[in-house]
C-alpha cells in the first residue's frame, strides 16, 4: 500500500519540474478562497446580527417645527407609548443623546446640539408580544402631529438585499476557483503522464494494475496540494487579523470588525482537506481514463 505521504516508487514524480509550482498555485486559490468564504460567513453574521438588533426596537421621530414645544410633545409621545399594550420600554431621548448619536458623523457634539434636530423616543418591544405597528403608528400620528414611528425595516431589508448579493458573488467566486484548480490540476497530471509514459508502460509489461498507477499519481498530487494550501490558509488568516485589526481601530460607527460565526471557521480549516480530497479525486479519474486509452 502506497502512503499519501510516501514517496511515488516506480515513477519518482518527485523529480518532476513540471509539477513543482502547483503548490504555490493551490496556495494562491486557497488564499482567495479563504477571503471569499470569510466574507461569505462574516455577512452572515452580520445580517443576523442586525436583524436581532432591529426586531424588536423602534424608534418615534417628532420632526422639528419653529415656535413649537418639543419637550411637550415628546412627554405626550411617551405617556402615550407607555400605555399601549406590548412595549416594555420606553425612553425618550434628549438633545445631547441624539447629538452623541450623530457625533461619528457630523463632529463635535457641542455644536449639533444648535441644529435644527428632531427628538427621538426609544421603544422596546417586550419579548413574545405582537403589537400592531400600523395601528399604533396612526394613533400615536392622531395624538402627537409629526410623530413617526420608524421599525427600521425598509432599511434592514435593504442591507440584507445588498448582504445577500455579496453572498451569491462569494459563492460565485468560490466556485471559479474550485473550476480553476481542477483545471491546473488536471493539467499537471496529464503532463506528467506524458512525462512518464515509458515508465508506465513497463509497469504495463511487468503486470502492475492501472489503479496502483493511478494511486500513486494521486497520492502524489494530493500531497502537493494539502502542503500547498496551508501557506494560503494561513497567509488569509493573517489578513484577516489585520483587517479585523484596523477596522476596529476605527472611531466610525458606520464599520465594525468583522466577525465569524464558529460554522465559519471550521468551513476554513477544513478547506486544505477539500482541496487535497478534490485533487485526489480529480487526478484518479484522470489517470485512470488515460491508462485505458493507453491499452
Amino acid at each position: 500500500m502506497i502512503s499519501v505521504f510516501g514517496k511515488s516508487a516506480e515513477l519518482q514524480l518527485e523529480k518532476d519540474v513540471s509539477s513543482k509550482y502547483l503548490p504555490v498555485v493551490i496556495s494562491s486559490m486557497i488564499f482567495l478562497a479563504s477571503l471569499a468564504l470569510a466574507g461569505l460567513f462574516s455577512i452572515h453574521s452580520a445580517v443576523q446580527d442586525w436583524s436581532n438588533a432591529v426586531s424588536g426596537n423602534l424608534t418615534v421621530e417628532i420632526a422639528y417645527e419653529e415656535g413649537t414645544n418639543l419637550d411637550k410633545k415628546v412627554r405626550i409621545a411617551t405617556d402615550f407609548l407607555q400605555t399601549f399594550p406590548g412595549l416594555e420600554k420606553v425612553r425618550p431621548l434628549d438633545k445631547s443623546d441624539t447629538a452623541k448619536l450623530l457625533e461619528p458623523y457630523l463632529g463635535r457634539a457641542d455644536v449639533i446640539k444648535n441644529l435644527p434636530l428632531p427628538r427621538l423616543i426609544e421603544v422596546t418591544i417586550a419579548e413574545g408580544s405582537s403589537v400592531d405597528l400600523l395601528a399604533a403608528a396612526k394613533k400615536l400620528s392622531d395624538a402627537v402631529p409629526g410623530a413617526v414611528l420608524n421599525t427600521h425595516r425598509p432599511w434592514l431589508n435593504k442591507m440584507i438585499l445588498l448582504a445577500r448579493s455579496v453572498q451569491i458573488l462569494a459563492g460565485a467566486i468560490m466556485l471559479l476557483i474550485s473550476i480553476v484548480t481542477v483545471i491546473i490540476v488536471i493539467f499537471a497530471a496529464r503532463t506528467g503522464m506524458v512525462m512518464h509514459q515509458d515508465i508506465i508502460e513497463v509497469l504495463h509489461l511487468i503486470g502492475a494494475q492501472d489503479k496502483y498507477i493511478a494511486r500513486q499519481f494521486q497520492n502524489y498530487f494530493t500531497r502537493l496540494s494539502f502542503l500547498g494550501a496551508l501557506p494560503g490558509l494561513f497567509l488569509a488568516l493573517l489578513v484577516m487579523q489585520i483587517f479585523s485589526f484596523l477596522a476596529g481601530r476605527l472611531d466610525a460607527s458606520l464599520i465594525t470588525a468583522p466577525t465569524m460565526i464558529l460554522e465559519g471557521w471550521i468551513a476554513l480549516s477544513m478547506l486544505p482537506v477539500l482541496v487535497a480530497l478534490l485533487t485526489r479525486y480529480t487526478v484518479r479519474w484522470i489517470v485512470l481514463g488515460s491508462l485505458k486509452r493507453m491499452m
